[in-house]
């Protein structure tokens, strides 16, 4: 029987050729997407989402196997640091899907806004 999936939209150090995405290295698709809100440096090494704002932020959208989802979770330190919420994204070809999205809960005070809404490119 083929195992579950789920879909995460990674904005960050999740993303192909970043740092983390090890954690996503069996993906059973990785598509790239856009999604609508506010990315932030937090000066940590890592970014963070706000769902509040109108700036494109470049993602991807990453199917994984339902249980390599519980990593992801540590990693992004779920739900003590970043919760994660069902969000809307718009892939390439103009698809919408909504998929889990990680939202920091609370900004460091050094956090600035990435204009660009593109981590890598930061």
């Amino acid at each position: 029987m083929k195992e579950k999936t789920v879909f995460l939209i990674a904005y960050g150090t999740l993303m192909t050729g970043e740092r983390n995405h090890r954690f996503c290295e069996n993906a059973v698709s990785i598509t790239p997407c856009i999604v609508k809100g506010t990315l932030y440096d937090t000066g940590y090494g890592f970014p963070a989402f706000a769902p509040e704002g109108a700036t494109e932020v470049k993602a991807e959208l990453i199917e994984i196997p339902i249980s390599a989802w519980a990593d992801v979770d540590r990693l992004e330190g779920y739900p003590r640091m970043y919760d994660r919420r069902l969000y809307p994204a718009t892939l390439v070809d103009g698809t919408k899907i909504k998929a889990w999205i990680y939202v920091m809960n609370r900004l460091p005070p050094q956090a600035i806004v990435i204009e660009s809404g593109d981590w890598k490119a930061r």
